[in-house]
C-alpha cells in the first residue's frame, strides 16, 4: 500500500490505483467512483477464482454453475430467464450452464405446466445433495475472505454494496425498452 491523494483527500491506495490515477492524469474523472468500482471488480475476480480453486473445483463446478444451483436451492424451480436474472448472468450464459448441469444430473428442465413453449429448471436429487454439501464449505471460505474485518465493517460494506445494486437496478429500469443504458450506467441489475 502507498499513500496518495484522491481529490484533495489523503487516502491509502494500492499500486494499481496509483497507476490508474497516473494514467488518468488531468482527464476529468470521478476517481472516487473509479476506486470503488475497480476494487469491486477485483474482489469479484478474487472471490470467483478462490472459490473455484478452494471449494468448487473438487465438485467439478464453475462459479456460475454453483450460483445457479444455489439459486434453485434457495428459491426453488423457476423459468430460465428468472434464474439467469437471479444468478446475475445472461440467459445465453445460463443456457450453457444448465445444459452442463443437466448432463451431470444436477438439474432438470421440463415444460412449463401452463405453456409448453416455456421451460422450468429444477434441482435434481443429486443437485440437491451437491448444493447442500457445497454451500456450507462455500460459506466457510466467504468467512475466511472477510476474516480481516470486524462484524460492523462487514455490515457497513454489505449495506454500501446493496446501494450500488439498487442504483444499478434503477438505472436498468429507467433505460428505454430495447435501448442499452448510456455509458457508465448499469448493464445488469
Amino acid at each position: 500500500m502507498a499513500w496518495g491523494f484522491i481529490g484533495n483527500e489523503p487516502v491509502e491506495i494500492t499500486a494499481l490505483e496509483r497507476d490508474i490515477r497516473a494514467r488518468i492524469g488531468s482527464y476529468e474523472a470521478d476517481v472516487y467512483a473509479s476506486g470503488v468500482m475497480t476494487n469491486i471488480y477485483r474482489v469479484a475476480s478474487i472471490l470467483r477464482n478462490h472459490m473455484e480453486r478452494e471449494v468448487l473445483g473438487e465438485y467439478g463446478l464453475s462459479f456460475t454453475a454453483f450460483i445457479a444451483l444455489f439459486t434453485l436451492w434457495v428459491w426453488g424451480d423457476m423459468e430460465p430467464q428468472r434464474l439467469a436474472s437471479k444468478a446475475g448472468v445472461t440467459k445465453g450464459t445460463l443456457t450453457g450452464v444448465v445444459k452442463t448441469l443437466e448432463r451431470r444430473g444436477l438439474c432438470t428442465r421440463s415444460a412449463h405446466p401452463l405453456d409448453r413453449r416455456r421451460a422450468i429448471v429444477s434441482l435434481s436429487g443429486e443437485g440437491l445433495r451437491v448444493v447442500e454439501k457445497v454451500a456450507p464449505l462455500y460459506n466457510q471460505e466467504e468467512s475466511r475472505l472477510v476474516a480481516g474485518m470486524d462484524t460492523d465493517t462487514q455490515i457497513a460494506l454489505a449495506s454500501s454494496l446493496r446501494m450500488i445494486v439498487a442504483t444499478g437496478a434503477q438505472l436498468k429500469a429507467s433505460a428505454p425498452r430495447g435501448e442499452a443504458p448510456a455509458p457508465g450506467e448499469a448493464q445488469d441489475g
